[in-house]
């Protein structure tokens, strides 16, 4: 089965949806960009891909993101 692979990314002080080497948003928060990307995934798995998401952030980036992921983080 094909494999499709996602990342939600803190970029530049946005979050994007990572696929293939592109980016695309902005999106004003993680879950907002979360939401996305699982979007995304299960729309390849419908078309027959085996879809990932992965959340690359590392708490530094999370410090700088806006409060609404910085309270999502800490959960």
């Amino acid at each position: 089965m094909p494999q499709v692979h996602y990342t939600v990314d803190f970029i530049d002080g946005v979050w994007k949806v990572g696929l293939n080497g592109k980016h695309f948003g902005p999106y004003s928060t993680m879950d907002a960009a979360v939401v996305a990307a699982g979007g995304a995934a299960h729309k390849a798995e419908v078309q027959g891909y085996e879809a990932f998401v992965t959340i690359n952030s590392l708490p530094q980036d999370v410090a700088k993101a806006p409060s609404e992921a910085r309270d999502r983080h800490a959960a």
